[in-house]
């Protein structure tokens, strides 16, 4: 057993660090797994496997698991802050290369990739706006955008129906930005031309599928 694998086998060993994906919650898994596969169609339906990808905030490796088992990407650069959590992936879905980055600070050339994914990224991120215009920054013109969020008021709702965060009026601790979907596609609009939007068949978040709109470093700016 090397050491990647003995990592893996303690983080799998203690509290899960994403409890979403380890749920057991039968509801939870369906709402999930709806996410999953509508993602994973989207990803077919641009023919990811063939082309250059990068995912945002990779945490654990179960999205990426998921998307790989289904053969919807192919090898991938991946991206987080957290060690611990990049290992793990690492160990699940050996296939990426994975590394330590902020996405506000990337640090990849302009213009890198074909496509990008960001799920249930961008409700962490204090600064969006900045997040999203380093994410145009390596996107190649035209790229594709996959990106999903929590819908709200709705995903607090939820949290809130399961005896979550009542202090906080349902809000996920981890969460900064609480979008509506009129707030979320004002904000997107700025940098994604949106292709196809999923709210009701992913319920209760928004999934989207763009392409990315001329930068600032294809503009020359």
């Amino acid at each position: 057993m090397d050491n990647l694998e003995k990592d893996a086998v303690f983080l799998l060993s203690q509290e899960p660090l994403d409890k979403l994906y380890s749920s057991g919650n039968p509801i939870i898994r369906w709402l999930l797994n709806r996410l999953l596969r509508k993602t994973s169609e989207l990803l077919r339906k641009i023919d990811a496997h063939s082309k250059s990808g990068l995912d945002v905030g990779c945490g654990e490796g179960n999205f990426l698991h998921y998307l790989a088992l289904q053969k919807a990407i192919g090898p991938l650069l991946a991206v987080d802050l957290e060690n611990q959590k990049l290992n793990l992936a690492k160990w699940r879905y050996p296939d990426c290369t994975y590394l330590n980055a902020d996405v506000k600070n990337l640090i990849f050339k302009d213009n890198t990739f074909d496509y990008v994914i960001a799920s249930e990224v961008l409700e962490h991120i204090p600064a969006p706006h900045e997040a999203m215009l380093e994410i145009q920054r390596v996107a190649k013109k035209n790229a594709y955008f996959i990106f999903s969020v929590p819908h709200e008021p709705f995903f607090r709702w939820g949290n809130m129906l399961r005896g979550k965060y009542w202090k906080r009026g349902g809000r996920t601790p981890t969460h900064v930005n609480f979008w509506m979907m009129s707030e979320f596609k004002r904000f997107i609009s700025n940098f994604v031309e949106i292709e196809e939007a999923h709210s009701f068949s992913v319920f209760p978040w928004m999934l989207y599928l763009g392409r990315f709109k001329r930068s600032s470093v294809d503009a020359g700016i």
